[in-house]
């Protein structure tokens, strides 16, 4: 339980301090306080915990140098203090503004006290409070629990009826989804879009299952949320367990794809590859696509039907797909797949990519990184496959790993600088046009088919770009550096930070 810093700042005895905030300001508005304390010790930090407010008398900080008063201000910080108080009453002067400075870059809440204050009296009655707090939630807490046991002996450990009785309790939209995104039990007034909460992972057997999500208003007490969930999250999990246990190949298969997508790695793999029923040596292929906000469940379902050995976890707007490669697990077996999984997202609106071969389990976690690369070179691309390949980007995914931003500019420049600029004035996507070419093989039929053009057409856009480049890149050589440009070019916006698919 904690209080927040405005909330006392605001009225109590504190008041009579007369505080004035001159420093930190940004950090008033979240800060909360669990703990008042008193010290003038300088080494005080090492045996703070992290929400105190801090009252000092301020007599042997003041008559730090400046340096080492920013000093003390970041040890407090760097210990996640919740605000430091100074009384200057009597002293006939501010706080310095060295001092300010320094809580304005470390983020730290800096309080003037300009009168005399009692820090025993100011510790005691917000203390007071703090813990009146942590004593309410716990009963809150203790009285849910008690509850949530009676309605098991009662009815049976049915998990509706025991989410219902959180939401009804708390205020709240109370839900349990499982690992695959399947919505097992929800209750409570159907949450506003800004609104959220805490959550809690429910397991079975050792293993994650699904996860307790309790979605509040923005004015909820978060405090007594989480510590309701500390206290019921092992109820609500007996029910998981009796009424949707899955099975042990499932919450392994679950365990091993969030494995993998956290980058793990090591034995751990090898466990949960036999118990999933996974050959660990085999090879495979990561695929990620990219799900509606509504419709996933169909999706989800095509996507098992289209792929019934390929493994699936649900990770927010994502699913990822681990796909074992049959037979010799060669090119054609590749693009087997590839085939199947466009299928199973086609008319759905969907977009997604998938990863090169990962010899075995070990390798799974570099073909889900490539697929995620894949994904974003692709979105910005311009080619219109839902579901793109991360062999036509190798390219494009070697430079977002290897090369600078401005390495890969002075290679586009060299290469192509004339053309863009040239692209730029007129609109006429000869980028595009040159990167579709080179991909069809230097093929003009192909190539206009494409790009929806007449072949007339196609034909003289390539002149005005042979125009550009300085002829025709056939007959010098260059056509393979040509490639490599364009793949840059295909693939340059990407080489910044980037949220993960």
């Amino acid at each position: 339980m904690s209080l927040s810093l405005s909330e006392i700042l605001a009225g109590g005895v504190l008041a009579v301090g007369a505080p004035v905030i001159v420093g930190g300001r940004s950090g008033v508005d979240d800060a909360r306080v669990r703990w008042v304390h008193s010290s003038e010790v300088l080494e005080i930090a090492p045996l703070l915990s992290g929400g105190e407010l801090l009252l000092t008398g301020g007599a042997a900080l003041l008559a730090l140098k400046p340096a080492a008063q920013a000093e003390y201000v970041w040890s407090l910080a760097s210990r996640r203090v919740a605000a430091l108080a100074v009384e200057t009453a009597g002293t006939g002067r501010h706080l310095p503004a060295e001092l300010v400075a320094a809580a304005d870059e470390a983020g730290l809440p800096l309080i003037e006290l300009r009168q005399v204050v009692p820090f025993v009296e100011v510790a005691e009655a917000v203390n007071r409070r703090i813990v009146s707090g942590q004593v309410t939630t716990l009963q809150v807490a203790d009285r849910l629990s008690q509850a949530l046991t009676e309605r098991i002996a009662s009815t049976g450990a049915l998990l509706g009826p025991l989410v219902a009785l959180i939401a009804e309790t708390l205020s709240v939209h109370a839900r349990v989804i499982d690992t695959r995104g399947a919505l097992l039990a929800a209750a409570g007034p159907e949450p506003d879009a800004d609104a959220h909460g805490p959550d809690t992972e429910l397991t079975v057997g050792g293993i994650g299952a699904a996860r307790l999500e309790l979605v509040a208003e923005p004015a909820a007490d978060r405090e007594l949320l989480e510590t309701v969930l500390s206290r019921v999250r092992s109820i609500v999990a007996l029910a998981l367990a009796q009424q949707h246990r899955p099975s042990l190949a499932r919450l392994a298969e679950d365990e091993l794809l969030r494995l993998i997508g956290a980058g793990g790695g090591g034995d751990r793999l090898i466990e949960l590859c036999q118990a999933a029923g996974v050959r660990p040596d085999q090879a495979l292929a990561m695929a990620v696509v990219r799900r509606p906000a509504d419709g996933s469940a169909d999706f989800e379902q095509r996507a098992r039907t289209a792929l019934p050995n390929a493994l699936l976890i649900v990770d927010d707007v994502w699913v990822d797909i681990l796909m074992p490669l049959p037979g010799q697990a060669g090119h054609a077996e590749r693009e087997a797949l590839l085939a199947e999984l466009r299928d199973s997202v086609a008319g759905k609106g969907l977009t997604g990519a998938l990863g090169p071969t990962a010899p075995s389990i070990r390798q799974a976690g570099f073909s889900l990184a490539e697929a995620r690369a894949t994904w974003r070179i692709g979105r910005s691309s311009k080619w219109s496959d839902a579901i793109h390949d991360s062999s036509d980007f190798l390219v494009e995914r070697t430079a977002e790993r290897s090369l600078s931003r401005a390495a890969v500019d002075a290679i586009v420049e060299e290469s192509l600088g004339e053309l863009i600029r040239l692209d730029q004035r007129t609109g006429g996507e000869l980028v595009r046009t040159l990167d579709v070419w080179i991909t069809a093989g230097c093929n003009a039929t192909e190539a206009a088919e494409i790009l929806f053009l007449e072949r007339q057409s196609l034909h003289k856009r390539l002149r005005r770009i042979f125009q550009a480049l300085g002829g025709d890149p056939r007959h010098r050589g260059k056509l393979g550096g040509l490639a490599f440009a364009v793949k840059l070019v295909r693939g340059n916006a990407q080489l910044r930070d980037d949220p993960r698919p």
